[in-house]
Order: C-alpha cells, then sequence, then structure tokens
C-alpha cells in the first residue's frame, strides 16, 4: 500500500521500491481529494500501468506563457486572442502563487473578486473554462497530478437577439456598396465573421449552387445551399470587386480572385467593425456581425424549418448549441395549432 504524506501545504503518495521510497506529489488539495488521487495512483501501479514521474513545479506565471505558446499552434486565432484576455485577468490574482498551490479556495476567491469588480458570469465562467483547459495541460505535461475542480457560476439565459424584417432592410439601405454584399452573404448562410473572412472562389459548386463553409473554430466544414439572391450575388463578385473607399465596381484583378472577399491587394479581410458600426448608426440599429448569424437562424426556425436541420446550416457541434433557438419553434408550433379549422 502506498502513503499519504504532508510536507507543508501540498500531500504526496509515498510509494516503496527496490527498498526506495519515491515521492509523488499531489499538491495542495483538500485532504479527501488527496485520498482519492492516492487509490487511483495505487490501482494504476499495482497494475502496472503507472509510470512514476515527477511532478514538476512551476509558478503560475512561467505556465501561462507555455499554455499561450500551446494555444497559439492549436487553436483558431480567435480562441488564442480569448485566451489571452483571460489569463491577463487570471494572472493578476494568480501571479505570486506555484500552479500546483491552487487550490479550490483560490478559485472560490478568484470568483468572489471579479464578482465584486463588477465582472458578469458570462465573463468570469470565460475565464474559468480558460483555467481549466490549463490545469487539463499542466495534468498531461506532468506539472500537476490531478485537475482541480471548477465550479462555474450560474448565467442567465436569455434568447438570441435577431433582426426583424423591418430592420434587417433599413439596416442593407444603411450600408455601403462594401458592405452590402457582406450582409446578403451573412443573413443568408448564417456563418460566423471569421468564416466570411476565409470565403474562397474555389468554395462555390456553381453547378449545385453549394457553398463550402470551413471553420476554424471547429476546424471542419460544412455545404449550404445558395439563395437565388446570393447565388447572384456571388456571380457578380466573381467578375466584379467593390472598392472598399469608393465603393465603386471595378473588374476583378487576378491577385484578388482568390478570397471573395479581399483587401485590394488581394489579402484576406481582417474585420468590418468600422463600416458594420456605422451602417447599425445610421439606421438606428444595435446589432453585430454575430446578431446576424442569430437572425438567419431565428427566421428559419419562425418559418418552420426543424432544429436539427438548422444545427447542420449553422455548423454546431451539438444539438444543445441550437436549442438557443426552441422557444421560437415552440412559438411557430402553438401558431401552426392555431391554423386547424376547428380552432
Amino acid at each position: 500500500m502506498a502513503g499519504l504524506t504532508k510536507k507543508g501545504r501540498s500531500y504526496y503518495a509515498l510509494f516503496k521500491n527496490n527498498g526506495k521510497t519515491k515521492w509523488i506529489k499531489i499538491g495542495s488539495i483538500p485532504y479527501r481529494n488527496a485520498l482519492q488521487v492516492l487509490r487511483k495512483l495505487e490501482i494504476e501501479y499495482y497494475n502496472n500501468k503507472f509510470n512514476i514521474k515527477t511532478i514538476k513545479t512551476i509558478s503560475f506565471k512561467d505556465f501561462t506563457n507555455s499554455y499561450l505558446e500551446y494555444s497559439k499552434s492549436n487553436k483558431s486565432k480567435n480562441s488564442y486572442l480569448r485566451d489571452i484576455t483571460s489569463i491577463k485577468s487570471l494572472i493578476k490574482f494568480f501571479s505570486s502563487s506555484d500552479l500546483n498551490a491552487i487550490d479550490t479556495k483560490d478559485l472560490d476567491n478568484y470568483k468572489s473578486k471579479r464578482i465584486v469588480e463588477g465582472v458578469k458570469n458570462r465573463t468570469i465562467n470565460i475565464e474559468l473554462y480558460c483555467l481549466s483547459n490549463m490545469f487539463r495541460k499542466a495534468v498531461e505535461w506532468n506539472y500537476l497530478s490531478t485537475k482541480p475542480k471548477i465550479k462555474f457560476l450560474k448565467e442567465e439565459s436569455k434568447p438570441p437577439k435577431y433582426l426583424t424584417e423591418h430592420e434587417i432592410k433599413t439596416l442593407i439601405e444603411s450600408s455601403t456598396q462594401w458592405l452590402k454584399p457582406m450582409l446578403t452573404v451573412f443573413l443568408n448562410t448564417g456563418i460566423r465573421r471569421h468564416e466570411l473572412f476565409n470565403l474562397k472562389f474555389k468554395y462555390i459548386n456553381y453547378a449545385r449552387k453549394t457553398l463550402t463553409v470551413r471553420s476554424d473554430k471547429t476546424n471542419d466544414y460544412r455545404l449550404i445551399p445558395m439563395s437565388n439572391e446570393l447565388y447572384k450575388t456571388i456571380l457578380y463578385l466573381k467578375d466584379n470587386y467593390i472598392h472598399p473607399h469608393t465603393n465603386q465596381s471595378i473588374k476583378r484583378s487576378l491577385n484578388q480572385m482568390e478570397y471573395i472577399f479581399c483587401n485590394l491587394d488581394g489579402s484576406k479581410l481582417q474585420g468590418i467593425r468600422t463600416s458594420f458600426g456605422k451602417a447599425c448608426k445610421k439606421a438606428g440599429v444595435s446589432a453585430s456581425p454575430h446578431t446576424l448569424r442569430h437572425t438567419f437562424a431565428s427566421h428559419l426556425v419562425m418559418n418552420g424549418v426543424d432544429l436539427v436541420t438548422v444545427k447542420e446550416l449553422l455548423g454546431h457541434s451539438s444539438i444543445s448549441t441550437t436549442m438557443i433557438y426552441s422557444h421560437l419553434s415552440e412559438e411557430h408550433k402553438a401558431r401552426s395549432i392555431e391554423k386547424l379549422p376547428w380552432s
């Protein structure tokens, strides 16, 4: 049997091997949790599956540098930038701690501090998700023997915001000629902003009128049927380029033939915030490009499209994500019942 001892703030598992004692650091966790870890280590050891490794000590601050290198190489650009933002907040609180010294009390104190600062639960949870992923990698990299348990905060469930038909019309009328084709794509496909920037002409099947969307977020692709409006827009853009400054249409040059929406030199767009913001202000509409994704999905559901189909069109990995539109589906069903002749 292995032994359990405490040295300083941390627990250690002690294994006897050929007359020698091997110390395995478990970390600064409650005694009950340390016992649970010890039992798991014993089972693995006595089944000859446990390769005794020394848990390395590293400061939280130093570990964040390694984790961000991993994040940059293995995640989408947006996820990487989100990790940077989360870690800026985390490091202010945990910078003086060793990674393996962080316990549940520290985590509770962090949540309390952020709440007092007036930070929304959603934002705090994003930071905690980042921390949870850091702990997971720390276990893989032998900086932790077990992943500390994190309790996430409850978030207020709000229905997705979407634009009405009148708001859509007003927004399009208030947009520049350069922005209008992008709005057409957003509203007819429900794609994410980075997916719009990644659209290439080679992803268009003109015979079948389908558009292939490739996502940095899921590292996957999906096919979306093109509406007549979208098809005509793509055909127009195939031969014409809309100047971002003059809003005049000119013939596409060879270097502009890769990305459907690109800069003058043909490089991929990085943002549309200024143009989109001006259009919203002029139209008197509060929205973001992601609002148009919700608008696409919401109007599909309100017009009787089932949630499974909407899930496939949006590229959700789980139907649970698509369920945010379920209340609209219920409203549609209620209206359908009212159409019965005896109602």
